[in-house]
């Protein structure tokens, strides 16, 4: 992720949990782990996991969560409110993530691609670290024209077409690809005027090489 994005995060991380009751609510974070599915033996990366707004539902299922942020303030910060417990707190790059390959169950994410410089790369990560019969689930703004949001919120997309994101997940080795609309929108306050940008789901399985062969056979 870039520098500027870093450098927002960092300033915005002690007031982050009231600024985003305005962006997002609850029905994201249903709507996450109900895609993804989480056991309780499962090991869950949460990407861009910020000051834990799906590190802390996860936890309570999940036997182990990892919590990536490039923010050492949003860590910090989810630290503060949660503890420790089964959550280790990593500070690191979604395009670049330090952990190997194969290595969780499930990954999940929200609001994290469009602070990304190369998407595309940081969902060829999630997939990379994924063990084959993982899951992934990950939430975002849908395109719009909203450009003063570069400056507002250092957003470097001004969100996703649908067909886009499932395509690059199709790309990087994931299968089973969903995409949909959610019912909840990101709202933010420009020239005294509220605007609402749809959010999407995209959920994905990433096969073992055995079931991607036969698959492939049958076609």
């Amino acid at each position: 992720m870039s520098r500027r994005v870093q450098d927002y995060f960092e300033l915005v991380s002690p007031k982050w949990d009231v600024m985003r009751k305005s962006f997002y609510g609850e029905e994201v974070r249903k709507a996450i782990l109900n895609a993804v599915h989480v056991k309780p033996i499962d090991t869950v990366l949460d990407v861009g996991a910020g000051t834990g707004f799906l590190t802390e539902a996860v936890s309570k299922i999940a036997s182990k969560v990892i919590a990536l942020d490039i923010s050492r303030g949003m860590g910090e910060e989810a630290i503060a409110k949660m503890g420790s417990g089964n959550v280790e707190f990593r500070i690191g790059n979604a395009e670049s993530m330090p952990f190997q390959d194969s290595s969780v169950d499930a990954v999940i994410g929200n609001m994290v691609l469009h602070h990304c410089p190369h998407p595309g790369i940081a969902i060829s990560e999630m997939s990379r670290v994924l063990k084959p019969g993982g899951r992934i689930a990950i939430s975002d703004l849908q395109e719009h024209r909203y450009e003063w949001l570069r400056k507002e919120h250092a957003d470097l997309w001004l969100g996703f077409r649908m067909e886009e994101v499932a395509t690059m997940m199709k790309e990087s080795g994931l299968d089973n690809v969903k995409t949909e609309t959610l019912s909840s929108c990101c709202s933010s306050v420009q020239e005294d005027q509220q605007v609402k940008i749809p959010m999407f789901l995209a959920s994905a399985l990433k096969q073992n090489r055995r079931e991607r062969k036969f698959a492939v056979c049958r076609r």
